[in-house]
């Protein structure tokens, strides 16, 4: 293929120079029809993306693993194992997983509901995971040299197994796919560039040619000009530099150039997450999920239970902070004997106060020793948070004092947000319900939370919300995927947020923009971003505003931040 120049859409960016690495399509199975055969392939590749999902954990990647935790639950969906079992009685196994995945996906593709829509890609992996497996073929080495990726599309696992696997592959190029899609989402929190929607000509790029991917502007250049090989290779090196400057930065505090400091925490659910974050310089938890190690429980947990889950994570947490979520179930996150309920959060949490006052005893037990703190998810009203603290103190008593947080993610709580204040010691805004209930968009949909957050709407949400907390003097933390954004964070430093809980592979990047702005402009910025039309322009008042050249060091990777002591 002769240079030429492929454009697309942005999925995640980053400038990368590597071969092109052509993933092979799968060809039809000579095996005899096996429904046996095919069930189980099925069966096993549900356990391998819980495996995948795992790793990403173990990353420090909780929202991603729950993505692909979601997906090992379709692996068991009735409908789905039906069709496998008609179509294996007269295809081969492999066959008929992928014919059963792809009927599946055309389905959910044709949904109206985007978040059901977005899931087909999802599917698609699955069948071909399963089909992998029952033909007895191992996945596809991956190269020693750094590589770029070409295929016609790719579900989260894959992409996961790419950057968490043993190979050097640098970046990835999808013929199709979405930037809204899991994969999408599982790249960028990964930092792997990506390039999707680039066509039907990809299908022509040889294995080992040279590309040149932008994953911003979605180009994808292939056999290259030298001239522009050298820009993309410094591109890469002045990245490298930039991840550097960051990291140097650990041991700082996260303080405005003006000196407001903020305090930075972590978002976790496993001990490997918690590692990371305090590795990366957080200065604790600041949402510790609680109801990922129960998604499968028979029933509800027990004291017991709870802390034997807690027991190891709140003692690496010993004099710091350490807030703790009471269970979250419902939604995408149902156990079985959950399934069919309607309520979630703390809503459905209060219609069964003896399974609260169990994980509550268990989080003071295993909690001592920390700055111990309950937060309480999706809270609707002051009246829930009264009768938590009653449960609290019957509970443990009088002599077990605990900090009580309220979580604000809709618009009703916000609206409620000073009687909720008057009753919390402090409040925690989750911006991935509190986006996607603002804009009509669904909470698995990227972001959403993280472009969408700066929507003047719910901007003024964010607003309310610290008045409020700050009229009875009680502090407000973000905490969902948005707060590891750096224009966010430049917009919810100026609102006046005093936590930022983020990801652990977020904490240096958000220090660093902290360290690189003004609170005094960054409130400035903040005011004009309430009054802006859109999310799009409140984002380029954030980059190219009056704020100048500080904010363009801050947000364009931070190549300008100096050590301040």
């Amino acid at each position: 293929m002769a240079r030429t120049v492929l454009r697309g859409l942005g999925a995640s960016p980053g400038v990368v120079v590597g071969r092109a690495v052509i993933l092979r399509e799968a060809e039809a199975s000579a095996a005899p029809p096996d429904q046996t055969a095919a069930l189980a392939a099925l069966e096993q590749a549900a356990a391998e993306l819980g495996r995948v999902a795992a790793g990403l954990r173990s990353a420090g990647l909780a929202d991603e693993a729950e993505i692909l935790e979601a997906n090992r639950l379709m692996a068991e969906d009735p409908s789905l194992a039906a069709s496998v079992r008609e179509l294996s009685a007269r295809l081969a196994p492999a066959d008929a997983l992928r014919a059963a995945a792809e009927g599946y996906a055309c389905v959910l593709a044709a949904l109206p509901d985007p978040v059901l829509a977005a899931r087909a890609a999802d599917v698609r992996e699955l069948g071909r995971r399963a089909a992998r497996i029952a033909d007895g073929t191992a996945a596809q080495p991956l190269p020693d040299v750094d590589s770029i990726l070409v295929a016609r599309d790719l579900g989260p696992a894959e992409i996961a197994e790419l950057e968490l696997g043993e190979g050097r592959i640098v970046a990835v190029a999808l013929a199709e796919g979405s930037a809204t899609a899991h994969a999408a989402i599982v790249a960028r929190s990964l930092g792997l560039p990506m390039a999707v929607a680039l066509g039907a000509d990809l299908a022509a790029i040889a294995e080992g040619a040279v590309l040149v991917l932008d994953g911003e502007e979605g180009v994808l250049s292939v056999d290259p000009a030298r001239g522009e090989l050298y820009e993309a290779r410094e591109s890469m090196r002045a990245g490298a530099r930039r991840r550097r400057a960051l990291a140097d930065l650990r041991g700082l505090p996260a303080a405005t150039l003006d000196g407001r400091e903020i305090t930075l925490l972590c978002n976790a659910a496993s001990l490997a997450e918690i590692d990371a974050g305090l590795a990366a310089g957080a200065a604790g938890v600041g949402l510790l999920r609680t109801e990922l190690a129960f998604l499968e429980a028979p029933g509800w947990p027990s004291e017991r239970q709870h802390c034997e889950a807690l027991g190891s994570l709140l003692a690496s947490l010993r004099g710091r902070v350490a807030t703790v979520r009471t269970l979250d179930f419902g939604a995408d996150k149902t156990p079985p004997f959950l399934d069919r309920t309607a309520e979630r959060g703390l809503t459905l949490m209060l219609t069964q106060p003896e399974a609260l006052a169990a994980q509550l005893r268990a989080i003071v037990r295993a909690g001592t020793g920390t700055h111990l703190r309950i937060l309480l998810p999706l809270v609707e009203s002051a009246q829930q948070v009264r009768s938590v603290r009653s449960l609290l103190r019957d509970a443990v008593g009088e002599e077990h004092p605990v900090e009580l947080g309220a979580m604000i993610e809709t618009p009703e709580a916000v609206q409620r947000a000073t009687e909720i204040a008057l009753e919390a010691d402090f409040l925690s805004i989750g911006t991935n319900d509190l986006v996607a209930s603002t804009v009509a968009l669904h909470r698995d949909l990227p972001l959403a939370s993280a472009a969408t957050a700066a929507d003047p709407a719910v901007l003024a949400h964010v607003a309310s919300v610290v008045v409020a907390a700050h009229d009875v003097g009680i502090t407000v933390e973000v905490c969902g995927e948005a707060a590891g954004v750096a224009e966010l964070v430049v917009l919810f430093v100026g609102l006046g947020v005093d936590e930022l809980s983020v990801a652990p592979a977020r904490v240096d990047l958000v220090r660093g923009v902290i360290r690189a702005i003004s609170a005094e402009r960054s409130a400035s910025v903040a005011r004009e971003a309430l009054a802006a039309p859109s999310a799009a322009a409140a984002v380029e008042l954030v980059r190219s505003g009056e704020s100048g050249d500080e904010f363009r060091e801050a947000l364009e990777g931070l190549g300008g931040v100096r050590a301040r002591g």
